[in-house]
């Protein structure tokens, strides 16, 4: 073997071991970009679960990075809305009686970023404006905890109600886009 040949065999040495070190501590960023680690979510449950706690999220999947489907996840939201799977300002007042299921039922849509709400079987403005009211208090108390990854899928929600529409601002410092 030459003094070329094992030059060679060395640089092709360090190279494979450049690969084999990026691949295991292979950055977020890249690791998206390259589909190295990668998990893409299936479920507005595995969402919410990567939010409460990314790490071990990471270790349970044996993932480095996330592939985040914004669109499909939003539309999910409104389908869980819509079925009762997740609720906003849930409940009525005991004051209040309801003929039916006893049940609120919230029409929900979404127009990009914005998160459209309406509870078309509230009969009075009252009613209306009790559950509008108990919708913004729910947003305003979940935002950092259950409801945190509200935030970071919709920018907003508009509340329609008494033929008005009442917005709701939402901040994140990482919004879905």
């Amino acid at each position: 073997m030459n003094r070329h040949q094992k030059t060679m065999f060395l640089l092709a040495g360090f190279a494979a071991l450049a690969v084999t070190l990026f691949l295991v501590w292979c950055p977020p960023a890249a690791c998206r970009a390259l589909n190295i680690h990668t998990y893409a979510f299936s479920s507005l449950s595995d969402y919410r679960q990567w939010m409460e706690n990314e790490e071990a999220f990471y270790s349970l999947h044996r993932s480095r990075a996330v592939r985040i489907d914004c669109t499909t996840l939003r539309d999910e939201v409104v389908a869980a809305l819509e079925t009762g799977r997740l609720i906003l300002g849930a409940g009525r007042p005991n004051d209040l009686q309801h003929s039916g299921t006893g049940q609120d039922t919230v029409e929900a849509w979404h127009q990009g970023r914005l998160l459209h709400l309406t509870n078309r079987t509230l009969a009075t403005d009252d009613e209306q404006q009790a559950w509008a009211a108990r919708v913004r208090a729910t947003v305003a108390v979940q935002q950092g905890k259950d409801l945190a990854f509200l935030s970071r899928l919709f920018g907003g929600v508009v509340l329609h109600v008494s033929r008005k529409q009442i917005p709701i601002v939402l901040f994140s410092d990482q919004p879905c886009v």
